[in-house]
């Protein structure tokens, strides 16, 4: 055995060497005498690099099954939609896991994101946002330190505006065919608020989880009710319904939850298929399109415009200018804003027709609905 024994800071050291001859022993004396602090024997250096590795490996960032449904749970609690999680955030980051492959990110460079992305042929602004939610999430949690992040300077591509991709909206006779195609109740109810009504997700869901207050109002005008929401900033949005929009708002309140984006386009592409199905000619197949729920709000905005009449009601009170100057108001916007409630707004009647023959009689059915209801409506 060889040992080097020296006296290093005033304090004796004594390092016995893995080596098997003088020689060897020698030349680490050389080494052991250039640098003394930081001398290290073979299986020294070899120690701590097994163990520098060790802790590399503990501390190495990697989009886990794991990691990945500790973060989903965290966006739920947030608040955000569970149509949003599962689709976006959750769709997007499996393929992100797929595509690193365990990979440290820590050690994935910005340029290979993006030819990562270049692998993918859609959804690049998804793709995007969801890493650097998910990267984001991990900066805050002390997971991941901004310098070792590669989302970063990644950008979000700005989304172009609907109207330069692609023509959005249906003919009322196309909404009207699949209407009567939908054998799902629930469908049609959601169908007949958004082409009736023009309401967004958002919207229908508040109504199908009671935080929406109905109102049965019976104005002779054909108003049969209204839904109000309340709006973050405090004052409230007022939407009138006929009597078929009314009922389909009242039964979906008493179900208690929405219906989810994923089984409603199953059903919508079914309804398509048996469309096609009763065309005898191939040209009129192909026109049969799947119907989009979002881009129905668009189609109500285009119905409106080329055939809609604005319908009142019969009491229509003052107009919002004579209310102000009356009160000394030098703007309307300061009757609108902390005074003047609207109770029951126009309604805009549209010649679509929702026929279903299951569909309840909306006259009885929406009497009985407000008897079982009367709590929620309340």
């Amino acid at each position: 055995m060889w040992v080097i024994e020296r006296r290093v800071f005033g304090v004796m050291k004594s390092i016995a060497l893995d080596v098997d001859s003088e020689r060897a022993a020698l030349a680490q004396l050389a080494r052991f005498e250039e640098d003394p602090a930081a001398y290290q024997t073979k299986k020294q250096a070899s120690r701590r690099k097994a163990d520098a590795d060790q802790k590399a490996a503990s501390d190495a960032v990697i989009l886990t099954p794991e990691l990945q449904k500790e973060f989903i749970e965290s966006a739920r609690k947030e608040g955000l939609s569970e149509e949003y999680v599962k689709h976006i955030l959750g769709n997007y980051l499996a393929h992100w896991g797929v595509a690193l492959a365990g990979q440290d990110l820590r050690g994935v460079s910005l340029l290979e994101l993006k030819k990562m992305l270049k692998g993918w042929k859609s959804a690049e602004h998804h793709r995007i946002v969801a890493l650097k939610s998910f990267t984001s999430w991990l900066r805050e949690e002390g997971k991941l330190h901004r310098s070792n992040d590669p989302t970063l300077d990644l950008q979000v591509p700005q989304a172009q505006p609907e109207k330069s991709v692609r023509v959005k909206g249906y003919s009322m006779a196309e909404v009207e065919a699949v209407y009567a195609e939908v054998s799902s109740q629930l469908l049609r109810d959601t169908l007949c608020l958004r082409a009736k009504a023009a309401m967004h997700d958002t919207e229908i869901a508040r109504v199908a989880r009671g935080e929406a207050l109905l109102k049965e109002v019976d104005d002779p005008c054909g108003i049969k009710g209204t839904v109000t929401f309340l709006h973050k900033r405090g004052d409230d949005h007022v939407v009138s319904l006929d009597a078929q929009a009314f009922a389909a708002a009242l039964r979906l309140q008493a179900r208690k939850r929405p219906l989810t984006r994923a089984p409603a386009l199953v059903m919508l592409k079914r309804a398509a298929s048996r469309l096609r199905e009763k065309c005898a000619a191939p040209e009129e197949r192909e026109k049969i399109q799947v119907i989009e729920p979002g881009a129905i709000r668009h189609s109500f905005s285009n119905w409106a415009s080329d055939h809609g009449v604005l319908v009142r009601p019969t009491k229509q009170g003052l107009p919002v200018e004579e209310v102000a100057a009356v009160m000394g108001h030098r703007s309307t916007k300061t009757t609108r804003t902390f005074y003047k409630r609207v109770l029951v707004p126009p309604m805009i009647q549209l010649p679509l027709k929702l026929v279903h023959p299951e569909d309840p009689p909306i006259a009885s059915r929406t009497a009985d609905l407000n008897d079982s209801n009367e709590k929620s409506v309340a």
